[in-house]
């Protein structure tokens, strides 16, 4: 899998390193819950991935999410406060219960009236998937 991701990257001339690790990632989940709470979710989330699949970075140490929290400009002192007092716990927690009532077990997984399309594809197939599930095209 993980060298069908590097692959797969590289093609499409995006940075990617070898990942010969899966880190636990609740933590890093935790915190994107507090990045939201203070209006930086996509800024949160866009440099989690990159040090994760970029860099292969420890997404489970404290000390690398807290330089990441610092680079989208957020205290890195707030977030291992709020790691050690496992304040976002409970939503992470709701998270992983209804993923595993919805019978998740991958990622990217798109749910469109009890229909699921599970991992990365072509932009044309999800396009498919979403106009076969009734899905509108806006413009």
């Amino acid at each position: 899998m993980a060298a069908k991701f590097h692959k797969m990257a590289t093609d499409h001339g995006l940075p990617a390193c070898e990942l010969h690790k899966i880190y636990n990632s609740c933590s890093a989940q935790q915190l994107g819950f507090w990045a939201a709470s203070l209006d930086k979710e996509d800024q949160y989330h866009d440099a989690v991935f990159k040090v994760f699949f970029s860099e292969g970075a420890d997404i489970s140490n404290k000390q690398v999410l807290a330089n990441v929290v610092e680079s989208i400009g957020l205290s890195g002192k707030d977030a291992v406060k709020h790691l050690e007092m496992e304040t976002f716990k409970p939503q992470v927690d709701s998270d992983w219960k209804r993923a595993r009532d919805l019978e998740l077990m991958a990622a990217p997984t798109y749910i469109i009236n009890q229909h699921k399309l599970v991992g990365a594809h072509p932009y044309k197939r999800l396009q498919m998937f979403l106009e076969n599930n009734g899905a509108k095209r806006r413009l």
